[in-house]
């Protein structure tokens, strides 16, 4: 057998091996039956999603360490219409964070549950009037 051939089997579960290090994260929407949550990130992870109230993104392998779970937060019905805020027709998506850091560590499974008492705005990005 060729050296470069024996190789290949070792190589190919050391590639393996690494990806699987990676910690998992899942986060659930029960911040209230009236809220929808998009845009979800933690650690290097990114949720193209529209999650309704209890509904959860799918498992993705996050960086290990501490962050917070940031994303964008609509309140779908609003009980005062005046209230409501709309830019050129469209609903305003207002940016927010989870108030305290989650950790992930390698290898770990983590459920991070988005309620209404772990909850502050993000102004670290631009918010939906560009300032």
């Amino acid at each position: 057998m060729h050296p470069v051939t024996a190789l290949l089997p070792l190589a190919l579960l050391t590639l393996v091996g690494c990806g699987s290090d990676y910690p998992e994260v899942v986060v659930v929407n029960e911040l209230d039956e009236s809220v929808l949550v998009r845009d979800v990130s933690f650690n290097g992870c990114k949720w193209d999603v529209v999650l309704a109230f209890g509904e959860a993104t799918s498992p993705q392998s996050c960086l290990s360490g501490d962050d917070r779970v940031h994303f964008q937060r609509l309140v779908a019905v609003e009980p005062d219409p005046s209230d409501s805020i709309a830019v050129d027709g469209e609903p305003v998506w207002f940016n927010y964070q989870t108030s305290s850091l989650k950790r992930v560590n390698d290898g770990s499974f983590s459920r991070f549950v988005l309620t209404p008492d772990d909850l502050e705005q993000d102004f670290s990005v631009p918010g939906p009037y560009g300032h």
